[in-house]
């Protein structure tokens, strides 16, 4: 049997939280956003585990999607928010005299926010390339582990949003991230908040394999200052967003209602009971949501993290 560590502290002291069916993910990606994910996966099903070392839940085997899957994705109405809160909080800490990399920059939306003295971004997607260079962005198609084997302690800032959780080995991608990096630079980092409602979604298939491997709560935040000898200077949590009310209500209202009728919680639940409870919980959502209230009391979807090179 193969021996399963965790894939960002390699501890062993996991645990099984729950098996994904995976011919009934890949219905709901093709479903809720026109794409077809059969060929990632070569199991029936996939894992998600916990590791009581670090904290990080992670699935396994670690699948993640291509070049062309990312592409067909920012198709999809709502996958990406350009006012984005994490840039905006992240732009704080980058001063005009600052080298700054940015891996996974998509089209170098994050330049709109800074005042540095360079600038230089990491992607993989033709598209989004093809997009920065017509705005005159510098960037490269390269990975980190690529970039990083000729270029050494050159950057005051390395940052990456929402890039993080999709990785299927954070250890290794960390690691050279930080080879970029001068001793006293800055690492800021933005992922899906795993301590806010998003962990209990039902059916959140964009927060499962081929698109999340990971799932990332402050505990485990926390341990990547220790793991890879870093301090951390801010955690800041994102309220939430506008545009999420709908999909916040209807989590609390879907568990809250699940929990009453003794519903098994399941990564995804497309059986006649889950559906009905579904739809009653989106009825409710739509005629509470005018009436939420303070939604910055509320942590949102993304949290930041800025930790300083010893």
């Amino acid at each position: 049997m193969e021996e399963i560590k965790c894939i960002l502290c390699e501890s062993d002291k996991i645990h099984l939280i729950a098996p994904v069916n995976t011919s009934e993910l890949a219905r709901l990606y093709h479903i809720r956003a026109g794409v077809n994910v059969k060929k990632f996966f070569l199991q029936d099903s996939i894992h998600l585990y916990h590791c009581k070392n670090c904290d990080l839940k992670f699935f396994w085997p670690a699948v993640s999607g291509d070049g062309k899957f990312y592409d067909d994705l920012q198709e999809y109405p709502g996958y990406f928010l350009k006012d984005k809160f994490e840039y905006l909080k992240a732009a704080e800490y980058i001063d005009k005299n600052d080298d700054v990399l940015e891996i996974g920059c998509g089209e170098g939306i994050f330049t709109n926010f800074i005042t540095c003295r360079s600038y230089h971004g990491l992607e993989l997607s033709d598209k989004a390339i093809a997009k920065a260079k017509e705005k005159g962005i510098d960037i490269g198609k390269q990975s980190i582990e690529e970039y990083s084997a000729h270029t050494k302690t050159r950057y005051d800032v390395v940052c990456f949003f929402q890039v993080l959780e999709h990785i299927s080995d954070p250890k290794k991608f960390i690691t050279n991230a930080l080879k970029c990096l001068n001793p006293g630079g800055k690492l800021i980092i933005a992922v899906p908040s795993e301590d806010s409602f998003i962990k209990d979604a039902v059916n959140f298939y964009l927060n499962m394999p081929p698109h999340h491997v990971s799932r990332w709560t402050d505990r485990c935040l926390e341990k990547i200052a220790t793991l890879f000898g870093l301090t951390i200077n801010s955690t800041i949590h994102e309220p939430l967003h506008s545009i999420h009310k709908n999909f916040y209500l209807k989590t609390k209202f879907f568990t809250s209602l699940s929990g009453f009728l003794g519903i098994r919680r399941k990564q995804i639940n497309m059986s006649f009971a889950g559906t009905v409870v579904y739809a009653m919980s989106a009825i409710a959502a739509f005629f509470c949501s005018p009436f939420l209230g303070n939604k910055r009391k509320i942590n949102g979807q993304s949290v930041l993290v800025v930790y300083t090179k010893h």
